[in-house]
């Protein structure tokens, strides 16, 4: 995805494992169908109306990002196109989107990964362009009168990775982050009541703090449970059981903060079949979609321990682009750069079908 990269070439992976993924365990732990949108995709290229077709009574959701530098490019002139776009053609295959909002913009600030708190009118912007958005996609947004297809975005997520360095500057601050969030659900629910705030997405970096710190001082600010409805992880591992101990000590994080209750979204996870550069991350065709059915049947089976709210698989087409950032994003999508199925696609599309009609 544009200017979603995930560095991951030196995980922390001294974390006890203390999980075992067995094939077949979801639908023995749990036979009842998910919601519809459980499971959905991160693209990390453009969507064409032939990818739609195929998401369509697959995907459920669509994790897209707005870059709020490159909507408002000057203040108070919006250019909604691309995102009109994407969202009317998720609409159109009943698939929902749940956007990530982040990137200052160049009129505020040159660096658009820092994030819009130095000054008031940062501030004010910020909630000014969140407003905007909610009172475009919402429920009762003006983008959808007149629309036979409609699926208002009703979660939203606010930045990427704060805990990376890549996407916060000068670095990572979670007490920085709550000011932001605060920030973010006073404008969004004051343009919608209803609508549910999802933490950026934490993962497992070098250049940065690990998910688990991150959540923990995040949790010491005072009042910091008011401002989300649901936690979220990106717990990229080299195995499944290494993913599931990451989500472990995501959750032990949260109950030491007296939030066991919160939904946690797995809001990106993906391994590759292929990259330019050595990576355990990188496992073949065949390697690639044994992690995608081995790490679902594991999220399956401990979702309502974990009350897992979703999970969204990074990624839907390979980039033709090598990512310095990222040692296998290229190669991590469901389909070639051209379009070809891989196996983990034949994998996730079968999966999904029997998740969601599991007596069908």
């Amino acid at each position: 995805m544009p200017g979603v990269r995930v560095a991951v070439a030196r995980l922390a992976i001294g974390l006890a494992v203390a999980v075992s993924a067995t094939l077949g365990a979801g639908k023995a732990a749990d036979a009842r169908p998910v919601p519809p949108g459980f499971f959905g995709i991160v693209p990390q290229t453009s969507l064409s109306a032939g990818d739609l077709v195929r998401m369509e009574g697959v995907v459920g959701t669509l994790r897209l990002p707005l870059q709020w530098s490159d909507v408002e490019r000057q203040p108070g002139i919006y250019d909604f196109e691309s995102f009109d776009t994407a969202l009317a053609g998720a609409a159109r295959h009943g698939i929902e989107v749940m956007p990530f909002v982040y990137a200052t913009p160049a009129w505020l600030d040159a660096d658009p990964a820092r994030p819009p708190l130095a000054t008031g009118e940062a501030r004010r912007s910020w909630a000014a362009f969140l407003r905007q958005l909610v009172e475009r996609y919402g429920p009762a947004g003006r983008f959808w009168r007149g629309r036979s297809a409609r699926t208002p975005i009703r979660r939203w997520q606010i930045w990427n990775e704060p805990n990376f360095r890549l996407f916060w500057h000068p670095q990572p601050s979670p007490n920085d982050y709550a000011r932001l969030l605060a920030i973010s659900a006073q404008a969004i629910r004051g343009a919608d009541r209803n609508a549910r705030i999802v933490l950026a997405g934490v993962a497992p970096v070098s250049a940065g703090l690990m998910p688990w710190v991150f959540l923990r001082r995040f949790y010491r600010v005072a009042d910091v449970k008011r401002s989300f409805d649901l936690a979220a992880v990106h717990p990229y591992a080299t195995s499944p059981p290494r993913m599931a101990a990451q989500i472990r000590a995501a959750r032990h994080a949260m109950r030491r903060a007296g939030d066991a209750s919160t939904p946690l979204l797995v809001s990106e996870v993906g391994v590759a079949s292929h990259g330019q550069f050595p990576s355990a991350f990188v496992k073949g065709e065949r390697g690639q979609a044994e992690f995608l059915r081995s790490a679902l049947d594991l999220l399956l089976a401990r979702r309502r321990a974990w009350r897992i709210a979703g999970v969204d698989w990074f990624t839907w087409r390979d980039s033709a682009v090598p990512d310095r950032h990222c040692s296998f994003c290229e190669g991590a999508g469901l389909f070639d750069p051209q379009g070809r199925p891989k196996e983990a696609w034949r994998v996730f599309r079968g999966f999904v079908g029997a998740a969601i009609r599991p007596n069908s």
